[in-house]
């Protein structure tokens, strides 16, 4: 097999591949990796406490005893049933016994009884690791990357799907806007928005997600946190600013996820404003938004849109691009990043 991405990460995870008995699972998003070793383990045994059919183990135990991942997966468990092995490493530490292992399984010297899961976090496409997995025939690697919005909307439509549920579109762009990339956090909150709408049992039938539903389970709080940093960002108020941006952080808000609530902000800013140019009203812009504009946010939302046109509106929404690259890619804090992307904003207004 090769290194798995998209759609076919998906497909292996959700259906496991009888010809696969050993699986990578790394990268920074820590949550989506243990969301995905809990499902390949779970489609093997049925209980995680089973001391014959799940073991897991550590660097230590493989480090002076490279056979023994070749040894555990080919034992025979006494209470009859394939076997998980599961092994946390903190990189390369596992590199030597996994390469003793997928030799063994690609030249057909054993005969494995279960599936061998290996979590790891970042790693290189140098690392020796990867590159044995990648190359396997009898194994895979599953990276796991931060979520983007795609990802988000995917994984609450399918969480609502479950449930007989389904969102309206305002709804489901609410929750793409509000949650960020961690994984593990976006799916409690999806989890608590289905609870708070009420699971397929129940209710006497399917329902929909509104946005007042996204609104009373998600937003308050951590949402007006949030939407309170993007307005004082476009008005141009540094104060207010410094101090949503500590209730956001204090709420537990992503710095990726402040950031998609700055971008909405300034991209329905921009959509009005292209109304405008139309020859639309500044109140007939509003309400082509959508969703649109909620009357009490009416007259601050025109404000808005005089103080940000043109070149300046264009440049702002540049500004949140290069932040959201830095913070994906440059390694440097990214609640810095995007802390001083919208304090800059909030400067630009003045000029």
């Amino acid at each position: 097999m090769t290194a798995l991405k998209g759609r076919a990460i998906k497909a292996f995870v959700a259906r496991r591949d009888p010809e696969c008995a050993a699986v990578l699972i790394y990268g920074p998003d820590s949550g989506l990796a243990r969301e995905r070793a809990v499902k390949l383990a779970s489609a093997v045994v049925s209980d995680f406490k089973d001391p014959f059919n799940y073991l897991e183990l550590a660097d230590a135990d493989l480090k002076d005893e490279p056979g023994r991942l070749a040894d555990e997966i080919t034992a025979l468990s006494f209470a009859g049933g394939e076997r998980v092995i599961r092994i946390r490493t903190s990189g390369e530490g596992a590199a030597k016994a996994a390469g003793v292992l997928i030799e063994a399984l690609d030249k057909d010297q054993i005969k494995p009884n279960g599936l061998v899961i290996i979590e790891a976090g970042e790693l290189t496409p140098r690392s020796g690791l990867r590159k044995a997995f990648e190359k396997a025939r009898r194994a895979a690697a599953l990276p796991c990357y931060a979520d983007g919005p795609a990802d988000v909307r995917a994984m609450a439509q399918d969480a609502a799907r479950a449930e007989d549920l389904r969102f309206e579109d305002d709804a489901l762009d609410l929750v793409a806007s509000v949650l960020g990339d961690d994984h593990a956090l976006s799916r409690s909150e999806i989890d608590k928005l289905i609870l708070y709408k009420g699971p397929g049992g129940s209710r006497s039938g399917p329902a929909a997600i509104s946005l007042e539903d996204v609104r009373a389970s998600l937003v308050d709080g951590l949402g007006d946190a949030m939407d309170d940093t993007a307005a004082a960002c476009a008005d141009g108020a540094p104060a207010k600013l410094a101090e949503a941006l500590h209730r956001a952080a204090t709420a537990g808000a992503s710095p990726i996820g402040l950031l998609r609530s700055l971008q909405r902000q300034f991209a329905r800013l921009k959509t009005a404003a292209d109304y405008m140019e139309g020859g639309d009203s500044a109140a007939a812009a509003m309400k082509k938004l959508r969703p649109p504009v909620f009357f009490a946010e009416q007259r601050a939302f025109e404000n808005r849109l005089y103080k940000w046109r043109g070149a300046k509106l264009d440049r702002a929404l540049r500004m949140l691009i290069d932040a959201e690259l830095d913070a994906k890619s440059s390694g440097a804090p990214q609640r810095e990043i995007v802390e001083r992307a919208a304090l800059r904003l909030a400067a630009m207004v003045r000029r």
